[in-house]
């Protein structure tokens, strides 16, 4: 856990004032009603003006203010949740975490779902903070640029889940995803299994798949042992993704004799197509998973997995936000940290 942001140095972001139609208006040399005008009715404003509109609204962040009739306060008693996908068990968790600090404090969740997309997660960033949340909780740190901008410039508390960025937004509550992967790899590679296969969503548009990914390869290293790409599948989430992940693997030419799959899903999938083509698990081949699910532990045999605190990342992350609401310090950074278990699969 990092040392508290001290308050008079850190980002006041209650104090702050968020970006105004007046002051895109300044930027772009025009009126407010101009402006007003180009958001509503951009067909009665000029090319060239709408152009030097749109360009000040970028440079400066700006996000309409949805609510009929504004608000006397910038912000209401609601607090933004954005995740990937609502229904992944790891996301459903860390959402109830967050609702059940913010309903102790007596604050909604307003939930936006991105199917893992940064380009989504933008335009509901965009939606979200035009019904002025009184702060901002967002899974991973995978942003575009504009997101970036617009939510340095939303004047909320903004809490980065699930991932420990270099340079968070303004706050970040998670655990090290590369040290995670990278201790799997290690206990793997350690019952002396030679060739890993890696199991993962595809790494460009996922900062935690590509830290798992980078994790991976950093073990294989010290572990001395040659990292080989054929062995890597990225794929959807899901238990029959996970079956023909298998399926595709075992055809290559030389077949891994262990798989980490970073989700349990995949490792579980996998193991029931072990089953179905009677392949012994450890003993033909070892599988590990992610994320300590509850199927996990139902599977026979059991996963060998990473257990992380999903309902605590959104608990601690939804307490963040409520001292940063109240006016009290709060540390830029939480990390809360992993845990490797080990079951009959490895």
């Amino acid at each position: 856990m990092s040392e508290p942001d001290d308050p008079p140095s850190r980002r006041a972001r209650l104090g702050a004032r968020q970006i105004s139609m007046e002051d895109v208006a300044r930027k772009a040399g025009v009126s407010a009603i101009t402006v007003s005008r180009a958001l509503h009715h951009p067909d009665r404003v000029s090319g060239k003006t709408r152009a030097a509109i749109d360009a000040a609204i970028a440079e400066l962040g700006y996000v309409p203010n949805l609510l009929a009739g504004g608000l006397a306060s910038a912000t209401t008693r609601i607090v933004s949740m954005i995740v990937p996908y609502v229904t992944h068990g790891v996301f459903a968790d860390a959402i109830q975490g967050a609702s059940d600090a913010f309903e102790d404090a007596g604050f909604s969740v307003l939930l936006g779902n991105s199917g893992g997309s940064p380009q989504r997660e933008e335009t509901i960033v965009r939606n979200l903070l035009g019904h002025r949340p009184a702060g901002v909780l967002i899974q991973g740190a995978n942003h575009t640029e504009t997101t970036r901008r617009i939510l340095q410039s939303a004047a909320v508390p903004v809490v980065e889940m699930g991932t420990l960025p270099p340079r968070p937004i303004d706050m970040a509550v998670g655990y090290s995803n590369h040290e995670a992967a990278r201790t799997m790899t290690r206990f793997i590679a350690g019952r002396g299994r030679k060739r890993i296969g890696f199991v993962s969503v595809p790494p460009a548009e996922n900062d935690r798949a590509n830290e798992r990914l980078r994790g991976f390869k950093a073990a294989l290293e010290d572990m001395e042992l040659e990292f080989h790409p054929e062995l890597v599948l990225h794929t959807n989430y899901g238990i029959a993704e996970g079956r023909a992940a298998l399926a595709a693997l075992l055809d290559r030419p030389e077949p891994p004799d262990a798989v980490f799959c970073a989700s349990d899903l995949w490792a579980a999938g996998m193991i029931s197509e072990c089953a179905r083509r009677g392949i012994r698990v450890p003993e033909d081949i070892a599988i590990t998973g992610f994320n300590d699910q509850e199927i996990a532990s139902e599977t026979v045999p059991g996963i060998t997995t990473i257990r992380v605190p999903r309902y605590q990342i959104g608990r601690v992350g939804g307490d963040l936000i409520m001292r940063r609401l109240q006016g009290l310090p709060a540390d830029k950074i939480v990390d809360l940290g992993f845990k490797l278990i080990e079951r009959e699969s490895a």
